[in-house]
């Protein structure tokens, strides 16, 4: 059967197994006798589209709709699993870059207080070099003063001693 199928290029195969050992998920529908068959064909040709009109055809028709209602459940499922998993893809990547923006973010946080903090202790090292520039200042004023003071006590004795050696050396000579 399943070469005569194949020689005349249709896909439909035939199985012996059972739904159930073929792994489908699928109520198989009854088998109808000839008798059966011969009159819902009949039925199909009188009225095409109409309802079965034997029992065993109206059981196949409502096991061939609860199939189709099964297998469009079980594609809705298919599909939103699909969708779920580019959500979830999505998501992942979403996170990670999420991750990656709070990592630089951070870093350029830690950028700027290493900025903040490097021109603070340079502005203390420009105070200490005000502060040291101005004890210096004060400590070269004071020098200057010691050696202003010096200078003006010593131009005194030494006009004294010329003075004295003037006189000692006589009143010619001066």
């Amino acid at each position: 059967m399943n070469q005569a199928l194949e020689r005349h290029q249709v896909e439909q195969r035939v199985d012996h197994r059972s739904f159930a050992r073929q792994g489908k998920e699928q109520e198989p529908t009854r088998h109808m006798g000839v008798s059966a068959m011969a009159l819902e064909r009949q039925a199909a040709r009188k009225v095409p589209d109409r309802e079965p009109v034997t029992d065993l055809g109206k059981q196949n028709a409502e096991i061939r709709e609860r199939n189709r209602v099964l297998d469009a459940a079980r594609k809705a499922v298919e599909a939103a699993q699909e969708l779920f998993s580019g959500l979830e893809k999505r998501a992942r990547l979403a996170v990670g870059l999420a991750r990656k923006i709070g990592q630089r973010m951070e870093r350029e946080r830690e950028a700027k207080r290493q900025r903040q903090e490097l021109a603070r202790q340079a502005e203390i090292r420009h105070q200490e070099d005000i502060r040291a520039a101005e004890e210096a200042r004060k400590a070269a004023e004071v020098e200057r003063k010691k050696q202003l003071a010096t200078e003006i006590e010593r131009p005194t004795s030494r006009r004294g001693l010329s003075r004295g050696r003037g006189r000692d050396q006589g009143p010619g000579m001066g």
